[in-house]
This record gives C-alpha cells, structure tokens and sequence, in this order.
C-alpha cells in the first residue's frame, strides 16, 4: 500500500509539469502576441482605423459598415461606379465597361480627368461611346468578377476591359484587406463555392474575443491557416489555377451570351511578389476563352512591351512613372497603349451591332 501511494505523486508530478510547461509556452508565445506582434500587425493597424472613424461618425461597427457600404458579396466597392457620358450634341452609340482596382480607380491622380479609362473617355465621347468605371481600390480578380456579375447588366455594355495588376492575382487568395472582410471562392473537391464575407461588426467581435480571452495567438493562427494561398501562393498553384479558370469560363460565357468582346488586360505594375511569375502565366492562359465557347471573343492583352516601348521613346523611367500607382504620364502610356488595341474592337463591335 505504501508503494502504491508513493506512485502516485510521481505520476501527478509528471502531469503537473507538462501542464506547466504548455502553460508557460502558451503564456509566453501569447504575451508577445498581444504586446508586440498583434500591434504590428496590418490587421490590427486597419481594424483600429476603421474603428476610429466609426467613433467619430458615432456610428457603430455595424451601422458605419453599412454607410461605407460594404457587401457580403462585394466586401467594399458597390457604390464607386463613374460614368463618363459622350458629350451632348453627340449621339450615344455604345457603352466601354472597365472593372479593375486602384490603378484603373483612377488613385494618387485626378480620378475622372487623369486615369486611363478618363483619357479614353475623352477620345472615344467624340464618337459616342459612353465609358462606365466600375473599378474599386484593393480589388482582386475575384472580386472584379463578382462585381461584373451583380452590376455589369444593367449598364448594357458592348465591350468589357478586365484590368488588373499581378498583385491582384494573389487577393482571391485572402478573405481581409484593408482592415475589410471580403468574399473568398474556394474549390472542395470538384466543386466550387462562394464563402461570402463576414459582416464587420462579428469580425470585431471575435477578433475582440480573441484578445480578452488571452487566445489572440490561435485567432492569428487561423487566418493565417486559412488564408495560407494568399500568405504562400507558390505553394497553391493549383487553387489559382482553378479560380482563373473559373473566372475564364465566366466571362466566356458572357461575351457569347451577350455577344460582345472582353478584353482581358494586365497592366504595367512593378509591384512583385513571391510566387508572382508563376500566377502571371497562369492567369495568361486561365482568364481567356475557353477552347468549348467558340462564339466568345475574350483577348489577352499584355501591356508591359507597348509600354516600354513608349515610355523609352519619350525618354521616361518605367520605376517612377509606375513606383505604385501610375502618375499621370503612365496613365497616357496605359491609355495609349489600350486605344491601339481596342481601337478596332470597340468600333466593330458597336458599329457593327
């Protein structure tokens, strides 16, 4: 009996310090968690923002969502469409529909004036072509698809300019940005679904949960898990793979349906990223008409050689006319280079109707 019980404590004390040791481990890796990387952190940056101007709004995290006006299905960006009428003693002949994100927003230059799609709208007004910006900072290619389904329609376009910038290929893969939930496809199996994104008040809220429970650390550990495509996309080719094709099907499907050409655009950008090379071939082949829709007209365009051939003609560095968002002169270089494109497409395809 005494044996017995002096086996006891061994055991107990052999508990006792495996508890303690992950409870240290976890106080220790949780502590820098919360008082060092949490704070580092761009979610915790844009979370705190958005907070702070709900404050000053007086507005809760839900109601101030909503006046931004962020969608499930869109994550931001549903009201920024810009329409550019052709000019009054000209008839209209046809609609140039544009979906993109910052660049083709028209940011860090005279949205309306200066940006491509503005130029553009300024050469083809004359001739009756009424141009729609539906284009939204921080969009991926994902999101750009998603806002062609819900809105495209209703402006009746008889050409559609899909542009994006490499960075945009590797959004899909995140479900938060800029301080915003946004919608995320996923691919179980042979499937495709469509996680729609978290309303912003419970994204708060468990965030919140996470850091007044001492379990920030697991709640850092699951975004990143989730998220893993966006945070180490040479190893997820194959989802990018399957959402480019999935978004090539996609507008395939309209431009036979609607009888119109898409115009599938990679715009000059020197913002890299891991893996991006890769993503860029990808999305060169995944994006464009599938060999099954015979009738669809979706073209590639790349325009990195149009451009660094104009740009070395007028004695201009590619690096500062497109450091991040393009100045002014790299929207003339955009514009330019797109018009010799579509010059013909467009003009066939609304004269031609």
């Amino acid at each position: 009996m005494d044996k017995k019980a002096s086996r006891l404590p061994s055991w107990a004390m052999w508990a006792m310090m495996v508890v303690l040791m992950v409870l240290t481990i976890h106080v220790v890796i949780e502590s820098a968690v919360q008082l060092y990387f949490a704070n580092q952190s761009g979610a915790w940056k844009y979370l705190s923002e958005f907070r702070e101007k709900a404050r000053q709004a007086g507005l809760s995290l839900s109601q101030y969502g909503q006046k931004v006006g962020l969608d499930p299905y869109l994550g931001w960006g549903r009201e920024e469409a810009r329409q550019h009428e052709p000019p009054p003693t000209v008839a209209k002949s046809g609609t140039v529909l544009f979906v993109g994100d910052s660049v083709t927003a028209g940011h860090d230059v005279r949205a309306g004036e200066e940006d491509y799609p503005s130029l553009l709208a300024a050469q083809w007004g004359k001739r009756g072509v009424k141009v729609v910006n539906l284009a939204a900072r921080g969009y991926g290619v994902d999101q750009m698809w998603l806002k062609l389904l819900l809105q495209a329609g209703g402006y009746h376009p008889d050409a559609i300019v899909f542009a994006y910038i490499p960075h945009d290929l590797i959004r899909p893969g995140n479900d938060f940005n800029f301080g915003l939930p946004k919608p995320r496809f996923r691919f179980p199996g042979p499937h495709t679904s469509l996680t729609l994104a978290e309303e912003i008040g419970e994204y708060h809220r468990h965030y919140d949960a996470a850091r007044s429970g001492f379990h920030l650390s697991g709640w850092f550990a699951g975004h990143y898990w989730d998220n893993k495509e966006y945070y180490a996309p040479a190893l997820a080719t194959d989802y990018f793979a399957r959402l480019y094709r999935h978004i090539g099907e996609g507008l395939a499907q309209i431009s036979q349906e609607w009888k119109i050409p898409v115009i599938v655009v990679k715009l000059t950008n020197f913002r890299e990223f891991s893996g991006s090379e890769p993503l860029i071939r990808l999305a060169a082949s995944g994006l464009v008409n599938p060999k099954h829709l015979d009738k669809a007209d979706v073209r590639y365009l790349d325009m990195d050689d149009c451009v660094l051939a104009k740009a070395k003609a007028r004695g201009l560095e590619l690096e500062k006319e497109f450091a991040h968002h393009p100045s002014p002169p790299g929207h003339r270089l955009l514009a330019e280079c797109l018009g010799d494109f579509m010059e013909p497409i467009v003009l066939k395809a609304i004269f031609d109707k």
